[in-house]
């Protein structure tokens, strides 16, 4: 129940059975990369509004091969105003999560939080390796949608520098 209720009450105090209706202020989506060359582990953050995209990547090691960087672009208003009407109704209460009964080792973890502008409520979604939420997909499939149409800047889009010959 605890695992539930923190969850869920990201949203603010008392989410209770309360839906987090209200306007989407902000998405952000979160991956950190699972057990692979060090030099290849990153950080990526995607962060939509109204206005704007802002994508950021970082490697998690000095010797890096990351191609590490903040890139801030204009958001499609159209796809970004679908984004928000789908994940506007999601109500917080049906979304449990569930943790496996033996966590795989290793793998990619993901994070999504939908800012709703009523009462500065957030849901946060954690996907550890092996963990799913009851409904989850709600929150996920819209935002994984548009993000596979998401154009990143030319000098955003390699995920690796590459190395001279």
């Amino acid at each position: 129940w605890a695992a539930f209720a923190a969850v869920l009450c990201q949203c603010g105090l008392g989410c209770g059975a309360e839906r987090c209706l209200g306007d989407v202020l902000q998405v952000t989506y979160a991956c950190e990369s699972g057990p692979i060359l060090p030099e290849l582990q990153c950080y990526e953050e995607t962060v939509i509004s109204a206005e704007q995209v802002v994508f950021t990547r970082t490697g998690k090691y000095a010797e890096t091969e990351v191609n590490q960087g903040t890139w801030t672009f204009p958001a499609d208003a159209e796809r970004v105003a679908a984004l928000f009407g789908d994940l506007a109704g999601v109500d917080c209460a049906g979304i449990r999560r569930i943790e496996p009964e033996d966590a795989p080792d290793g793998g990619e973890t993901t994070h999504y939080a939908v800012s709703y502008g009523r009462r500065g409520r957030t849901l946060t979604l954690r996907y550890d390796p092996g963990v799913t939420y009851t409904d989850g997909d709600l929150v996920v499939e819209p935002i994984a949608s548009f993000l596979s149409d998401l154009v990143l800047p030319d000098d955003a889009a390699p995920r690796y520098v590459q190395s001279a010959p």
